[in-house]
């Protein structure tokens, strides 16, 4: 058990470690809970349009399916450059100004 804990303080900041990989999938982590609920507040959205009970919790599924479906679709095949772009289009308003000193 001490030599894991040699090996894993020797590589510490190193790519690959826990602590990159944890970093790295955050944008990941952060996408797919924006889209998990976007995609179930559409779905209850659209089956209150649906008088039917039974049919509501149909349409319920499959619109959250659907969007939830076309979110992962799209992170996975999207390269990351442009999922980059799109998502910097996106976040570059609620960004704060940076103030330049010259």
């Amino acid at each position: 058990m001490g030599d894991r804990a040699k090996e894993s303080s020797a590589h510490k900041g190193k790519p690959g470690t826990r602590g990159t990989r944890i970093t790295a999938a955050a944008p990941l982590a952060l996408y797919c809970s924006v889209m998990g609920v976007l995609a179930v507040g559409a779905g209850a959205l659209a089956a209150l349009l649906v008088p039917s009970g039974e049919a509501r919790v149909l349409v319920w599924l499959v619109v959250t399916v659907l969007i939830a479906g076309g979110a992962g679709l799209w992170w996975g095949i999207a390269p990351v450059t442009e999922r980059l772009r799109v998502l910097g289009r996106v976040l570059e308003p609620a960004q704060p100004r940076r103030s330049q000193h010259h």
